[in-house]
């Protein structure tokens, strides 16, 4: 299979190479009780989430290349070198020597199977509601079916996601040994927050970052990233600017809930429109802060009104089309909740989205975009490419549970440019 480099310079530009991880059973094994602990909103079947993560995927291999993270990482795990500096970062006093032994001896596929599911503590009798730390050596990555977090594509480097929660750093661990080590994706340079002693509020997550144009980032500043998240990033792009940059900064609330990223509330579908929250536009407490970074003159920043006002200020003249319609306020609560806002552009105007969220599918059909189901592009009964608005809607009755949507469970690799 062909070797893609990073290249991404938008978030909407057609997709020519993605990575995303079909659940397994790491995501069975937790309970009721540690369902918290987990960030999950529930529990969920495994059974029914990759069936609708089926025709997520088999939608992706239509329209571009897919890679499934769990194959990067067996290739990684097949260098000797990489697999023992991979599960260095993994040990711990909690990992007795012996079982340390075992792991390392262990088939690459395995190993993989074994990183991802967690381990548990050997010669325990296990209680189905201990607390993680009681029950793994190695916890279960639970989560890491929302590929875009742990990692972020930035035009043509690659960013380390510091993660807030224990529980998905060794996400971060795995990712950075795919983009050092494998041989089916690379990165020009590798961002990688874990490699410098950093500030304890230091944290930045993929679901925050957005990649608006060459020369503006859009990124949320809330629960999951801080400024000095955004700071890290500023300084690690500095050097490789030959024009300003342009961050524009969505401030969101710091306390667990909906808003867990940027991307739960605003997402770019093209040149011409976004999906928004209304009350995150209407909101004072919640200020966009511009920042402008001017090689060889420093960095300057003040409050724009807005952030669509902030892109249309950068000639990036989008409108918004509101979560739910933007009419009913506890319509737009409720589906913002359940991912409303949440969509993946694979090309300009095409884009994925859950199903259940039917007040904001039927606002993206009265603004123009075709309503298709994926179930019916992944057996090849549409094409997208007829069309050129459209939105593919998938069954979610189970994903959305896990607290994200399309565009979480995507890692972009490499994207099209986009002509201004």
């Amino acid at each position: 299979m062909a070797r893609f480099n990073v290249n991404v310079h938008s978030e909407y530009g057609e997709l020519e190479c993605v990575v995303v991880h079909t659940p397994g059973a790491e995501v069975e094994n937790m309970s009721p009780d540690t369902v918290e602990e987990a960030l999950y909103n529930d529990i969920l079947s495994l059974e029914y989430a990759r069936a609708e993560h089926a025709f997520f995927k088999g939608t992706l291999q239509k329209v571009t290349t897919v890679f499934e993270m769990k194959d990067l990482l067996i290739e990684v795990l097949d260098d000797p070198a990489a697999r023992k500096n991979l599960l260095n970062k993994f040990r711990s006093p909690r990992v007795p020597d012996d079982c340390f032994a075992r792991l390392s001896e262990l088939p690459s596929a395995e190993l993989a199977t074994a990183l991802i599911e967690g381990v548990e503590i050997p010669s325990k009798r296990h209680d189905a509601n201990e607390h993680v730390e009681e029950r793994y050596i190695i916890p279960p990555l639970y989560n890491f079916y929302f590929m875009r977090d742990a990692s972020i594509s930035v035009y043509n480097r690659a960013l380390i996601g510091r993660m807030l929660n224990h529980v998905r750093r060794g996400e971060a661990a795995i990712m950075a040994a795919i983009f050092n080590h494998s041989k089916s994706v690379h990165a020009e340079g590798l961002m990688n927050p874990y490699a410098t002693t950093l500030a304890p509020d230091m944290k930045i997550e993929g679901g925050d970052v957005h990649i608006v144009r060459d020369d503006i980032l859009m990124i949320g500043c809330g629960l999951r990233t801080s400024m000095a998240g955004i700071e890290y990033l500023l300084e690690q792009m500095k050097p490789v600017m030959q024009k300003p940059l342009h961050i524009l900064v969505q401030e969101l609330p710091t306390e667990r809930g909906s808003f867990i990223h940027l991307d739960m509330v605003f997402t770019l579908l093209g040149p011409e429109h976004c999906m928004a929250y209304k009350p995150l536009l209407e909101s004072p407490q919640l200020r966009t802060l511009h920042i402008l970074y001017e090689p060889g003159r420093g960095v300057s920043s003040w409050y724009e009104d807005n952030l669509v006002e902030a892109l249309n200020s950068l000639g990036i003249g989008v409108k918004p089309i509101y979560c739910a319609g933007g009419t009913s306020l506890r319509g737009a609560m409720r589906e913002q909740y359940h991912s409303g806002a949440n969509f993946f552009a694979f090309a300009p105007h095409k884009i994925l989205g859950y199903d259940r969220n039917r007040a904001t599918i039927a606002a993206l059909d009265q603004a123009g975009f075709a309503v298709l189901r994926a179930e019916d592009v992944a057996a090849g009964k549409v094409t997208p490419a007829d069309y050129q608005k459209c939105v593919v809607t998938v069954h979610s009755a189970e994903l959305v549970r896990g607290g994200g949507g399309a565009r979480c469970m995507t890692l972009p690799i490499s994207r099209k440019e986009v002509v201004y």
